[in-house]
């Protein structure tokens, strides 16, 4: 399938060229992984041949871990330069992963084509996450896990994922969330009920404790979702049942 293209004007695609690098900037996010899928796991068992798409797939992080594992991947994101990192990287390593230029909004891919879409740090970034919420459930097949993390919008937040990350210790580039678009648990709800999505377990939160020296970042999991917080929902349909 074609790209969709798209104007190249998401803010994380000036840092394509250095996605991968030892000392990019963005090497912060794929600290997430272990922690994220440390929980995400529970619920999949095996990964290995599971048709999985990862919406907002920047450079490849989340893309390249899930292929590693034997999973079947696509990811899509909105920056043709980050389409082309990744896909550099990938052929770089050897590994298969179908990577397309489009918009979470839209995405371009058949009804009920997934066992598995994960959306991580995503949904804060996207411009309608009620019509995104609603595509994830299209292209999941009947009984498929929606994977998703993203941030609470409280005056903590504002705090802990935008003005010490950003302001005072700048291990996030500035200007990489706004508060405004930040989404409570309660309008995380409505959107996947809307969506005909099923939570699958509480949401769970994850806070960030500190930087080790090598640049990743240290995680504690928590009920607490006052900053970040993550959990799995399940599309509805043909037999399967709450």
């Amino acid at each position: 399938m074609a790209d969709h293209i798209v104007n190249d004007d998401y803010f994380f695609g000036a840092f394509a060229d250095s996605w991968w690098d030892s000392d990019s900037r963005m090497r912060g996010l794929a600290s997430f992984q272990t922690p994220r899928f440390r929980y995400f796991d529970r619920f999949l068992g095996e990964w290995a041949g599971k048709q999985v798409l990862d919406v907002g797939c920047g450079g490849g992080f989340t893309t390249e871990f899930l292929c590693e594992r034997g999973a079947d991947v696509a990811g899509i994101d909105p920056s043709p330069r980050l389409i082309a990192a990744a896909r550099r990287h990938a052929e770089q390593t050897g590994k298969r992963i179908a990577y397309t230029v489009g918009r979470a909004e839209e995405l371009p891919y058949d009804a009920g084509r997934f066992d598995v879409v994960t959306c991580v740090d995503v949904l804060e970034h996207v411009r309608d996450p009620a019509r995104t919420v609603g595509e994830i459930a299209r292209v999941l097949k009947p009984g498929g896990l929606f994977l998703y993390d993203t941030i609470n919008r409280t005056m903590r937040s504002r705090l802990v994922m935008i003005w010490i990350p950003e302001y005072l210790t700048r291990i996030v580039p500035r200007g990489a969330h706004s508060w405004q678009d930040f989404i409570t648990p309660k309008e995380m709800r409505r959107y996947l009920a809307d969506a005909g999505l099923v939570p699958a377990d509480k949401m769970r939160g994850l806070s960030i404790l500190g930087r080790r020296r090598d640049g990743r970042l240290i995680f504690l999991r928590t009920p607490d979702v006052s900053a970040t917080y993550m959990s799995v929902a399940r599309r509805l349909g043909d037999g399967v049942e709450e």
